[in-house]
């Protein structure tokens, strides 16, 4: 069910303009994406040759990678050759 009266949306359309005017953070730098894309491939890389089942953790690791490359300008097969070799360049 969508609730539309104008008390709620009201009420919503102020909860969202607190949230944004109290970010002050900056966007990442390229060299703070690209370490963050080796790091995660490294531990997508551990998380592969565990013993446990860690599906969802290996979904959403390899999730980020892919989102890290995209925000590098690398195009989705170099992202995913690099993810299956481990070695970012």
């Amino acid at each position: 069910m969508i609730v539309t009266d104008n008390e709620t949306v009201s009420a919503a359309e102020d909860l969202i303009r607190r949230h944004k005017g109290d970010r002050p953070e900056k966007p990442r730098s390229y060299h703070e994406i690209s370490a963050r894309y080796g790091q995660a491939i490294q531990q997508y890389r551990i998380l592969m040759q565990a013993d446990v089942d860690n599906r969802e953790q290996r979904v959403m690791l390899y999730a980020e990678i892919k989102t890290l490359g995209w925000c590098m300008g690398r195009e989705e097969a170099k992202i995913v050759k690099e993810i299956n070799l481990g070695m970012p360049s």
